[in-house]
């Protein structure tokens, strides 16, 4: 990418920082930052992407690979994340066009609660609940770490209750409140999300927090450890809430099929399936809402899964994508380019 296709942000710091490119991009609002040894750097703002006419320096990319417990040459690429500026930031580092590269993801948590919508309501009670599993799905970039993060921080500020959770990496550091909460990171305190899974049960946990569940092994434990009494919250890359469904039945083989929809029908709480849209500067979150009522239950157990849409549509707080589309339009009145950007998270 050549930097004359992006606008620029201008500093004139030849030897700026990676404090410094972290602190530029939190006064423009960006997500994240990308880093080349030798080539400009950029951010993801408001408008795409921006170059800071600033040079990406080795010793920049050491100072990132240092902070996220790297001190050898002998790796291929590095996922960790580190604190700086007062927030955390989850880092990748890899190799790519003779060069080293990163990507820097900004979870600002200065917010990190819970809002007074509609939604966040219905998060509030799913948070409420002493057992079951509940899955925050959507596309990478959707905010699923961060609405988890917030549902934690909401039983952590209102409840008595031990909270494991398992990342990888830790993406957002918890303070214990009223809660006692034990973060582990995959690689360092646990060998697999499943094993970490298995060991929380012997923890005396009231939650369980799992970053992703990526496999048969990790889902089988998550099931589990829902059967037994505790409030499993994780996430998984659907695009539609009913498809989190299909995708945990279609990680088993065919004749643990049956077996596994019933267990899923008695476990499963919720889904919230979302988008994240960047409007000006502000994010609007679209979200995509299931709820395990005994009708649900019923289609799962009989592999009726396409008619849950019908119920979404008839039973609130339950709603389909293209119901939210329609609240975000009601609620912005006619902007055509917000309801473009909006029609392309149906496609």
């Amino acid at each position: 990418m050549q930097a004359s296709y992006c606008d620029c942000v201008v500093t004139t710091d030849s030897k700026i920082t990676i404090e410094d490119v972290i602190s530029l991009s939190l006064e423009h609002s960006a997500t994240d930052i990308h880093l080349e040894v030798g080539t400009p750097i950029y951010i993801r703002a408001t408008n795409g992407l921006e170059s800071i006419s600033s040079i990406c320096s080795v010793d920049m990319i050491k100072d990132v690979l240092q902070r996220c417990g790297v001190t050898h040459d002998e790796w291929h690429s590095v996922d960790n994340a580190f604190t700086s500026n007062g927030i955390r930031i989850r880092a990748h580092i890899y190799r790519a066009n003779h060069r080293i590269c990163g990507t820097l993801r900004l979870l600002c948590h200065a917010n990190l609660s819970l809002d007074t919508s509609k939604d966040s309501d219905v998060l509030k009670q799913i948070c409420e609940y002493h057992d079951g599993l509940v899955l925050v799905t959507g596309p990478t970039g959707s905010g699923k770490s961060y609405t988890l993060a917030c549902c934690i921080e909401y039983i952590n500020k209102t409840m008595n209750k031990h909270i494991i959770t398992l990342e990888d990496p830790v993406e957002y550091e918890f303070i214990p409140l009223q809660s006692i909460i034990h973060q582990r990171q995959l690689g360092i305190d646990v060998d697999s999300m499943a094993h970490g899974i298995r060991d929380a049960l012997r923890e005396d946990p009231d939650v369980i927090m799992v970053g992703e569940l990526r496999d048969r092994d990790t889902l089988e434990a998550a099931l589990h450890a829902a059967e037994t009494g505790h409030l499993v919250l994780a996430t998984m890359h659907t695009q539609r809430a009913v498809m989190a469904v299909q995708r945990m039945i279609s990680l088993f083989p065919g004749e643990q099929q049956d077996e596994v929809r019933s267990q899923v029908s008695q476990v499963l709480r919720a889904v919230i399936c979302q988008r994240l849209l960047r409007w000006e500067t502000s994010f609007i979150t679209i979200r995509d809402i299931l709820l395990n009522t005994n009708a649900v239950a019923n289609l799962i157990r009989n592999r009726k899964e396409p008619q849950i849409v019908s119920i979404q549509e008839t039973q609130a707080p339950m709603k389909t994508l293209e119901m939210a589309v329609r609240d975000v339009k009601t609620q912005y009145g006619s902007v055509r380019q917000l309801h473009a950007l909006l029609e392309q998270q149906l496609s």
